[in-house]
């Protein structure tokens, strides 16, 4: 009688608000002694644990193509002017084409890679400091330490937190020059590939000028053909000067389908510019088939044909000749890209030893007092409710049958 007057019980019957009072009341130095002693532990065990630093470097990445063959192309595809920025050159069509948001996106991938974090591992010597067997355990501590994102003004933030300030200060920093070598060992490998291709195409250009001019000198020598007058000389200048542009622009493809797909934005730009410059060509061509004396025009067919023939034939070496010079241009333009000593990443800030620890210590204690305390409270409800089962004669039954089924497992390891 006495235990059910100071004892709430859980049975069938209706459970008063009061009850759960009573039962928080009865084991509230349980609750909050607990909760003070985990909030201690966890005070005490972030004191023992070393500080940690977090440096943080600032860089921005690229705002115009690495490589000035590269301008020349994009100048010849209608793309803007040399050193245009960077999201209409390839870091932005190749961000489109992954489907990150900015062009520092990419660059965060890049940072992200293997490549620039083994280069960071050996630079330091992270295995043996990490104590990593594997390099990727020590890829993955690394990962854990950095922090890496692309902010909204396109700076891209580099976040390095560890025991030594200097050494996260230099980790950050060397982060962002690994980046700056990786991407000038990339627009050196590009231009020696542009170089490749355009120095063939430069000697087929020379040897096509040749020929054309020889073509030319033996035709004048065996038919002792007239001397053109300005005005068609000028005609005959505008149609080698589009014939020309027309080839830049199939170069400047034949050069993006080694990067892009056929459905790119700049690809699909520049062969409909080709199209129309074709067109252009085409009227130009049939203007120049009619030859004018005053205001009346003869057509081709009352023309000598030995003029006709001489016209046609220089028109060829002066297309020859301005495809060479073009050639020659961005040859030179990829002979100096891989000579010069470029910074491609411009570091806004750099990473300084920090002053003040990064791990934080009061919030980890409040979370740990407020998860100890809620569970001592679903502790006291549950030995209130295994009192309550023992008090009633019918749970103590089952409690003694559950006790005699699990003896069983006993008897084993008491023999």
């Amino acid at each position: 009688m006495l235990e059910s007057n100071h004892n709430p019980t859980i049975d069938d019957g209706e459970i008063h608000p009061l009850d759960y009072l009573i039962v928080l009341a009865r084991h509230s130095r349980m609750i909050i002694y607990g909760s003070i002693t985990a909030m201690a532990l966890a005070y005490l065990i972030l004191l023992i644990l070393p500080n940690r630093y977090t440096a943080i470097a600032r860089l921005l990445p690229p705002q115009q193509n690495l490589t000035l063959s590269a301008q020349l192309l994009n100048s010849l595809g209608g793309g803007g002017v040399p050193g245009a920025p960077i999201a209409g050159g390839m870091a932005g069509t190749a961000a489109g084409l992954l489907g990150l948001k900015s062009p520092s996106d990419l660059y965060v991938n890049i940072i992200n890679g293997n490549t620039i974090y083994d280069r960071i591992i050996e630079r330091f010597n992270l295995r043996q400091l990490y104590k990593a067997k594997y390099i990727e355990t020590a890829r993955q501590v690394l990962a854990s330490k950095t922090n890496i994102s692309s902010q909204k003004d396109g700076i891209i933030a580099i976040e390095v937190t560890d025991k030594d300030p200097r050494r996260a200060a230099e980790i950050a920093n060397a982060f962002s020059e690994e980046l700056n070598k990786l991407l000038q060992g990339l627009a050196v490998q590009e231009a020696t590939g542009r170089l490749t291709f355009l120095d063939k195409e430069r000697l087929q250009t020379s040897q096509n000028l040749t020929k054309a001019e020889n073509i030319l000198r033996t035709f004048s020598e065996q038919n002792n053909v007239i001397q053109i007058d300005t005005q068609t000389r000028g005609a005959l200048e505008y149609i080698a000067q589009l014939r020309a542009e027309i080839d830049a622009k199939e170069v400047r493809i034949q050069v993006m389908r080694q990067q892009a797909t056929p459905y790119n934005f700049d690809m699909m730009r520049s062969e409909t510019e080709i199209k129309g410059l074709r067109d252009k060509l085409a009227n130009a061509e049939k203007q120049y088939d009619q030859t004018c004396a005053g205001d009346v025009c003869l057509t081709t067919s009352k023309v000598p044909a030995l003029g006709l023939e001489y016209l046609r034939l220089y028109r060829e070496v002066k297309f020859q000749d301005a495809l060479y010079q073009l050639y020659n241009k961005m040859v030179e333009l990829a002979r100096l890209d891989m000579m010069k000593d470029f910074t491609v990443v411009q570091v806004v800030d750099q990473a300084l030893p920090a002053e003040k620890r990064s791990n934080k210590r009061l919030l980890p204690v409040l979370l740990a007092g407020t998860i100890t305390f809620f569970m001592m409270i679903l502790v006291a409800f549950g030995l209130q409710g295994w009192r309550n089962a023992r008090a009633s004669e019918e749970n103590s039954r089952r409690l003694g049958a559950l006790r005699d089924n699990l003896r069983q497992w006993t008897h084993p390891f008491r023999r």
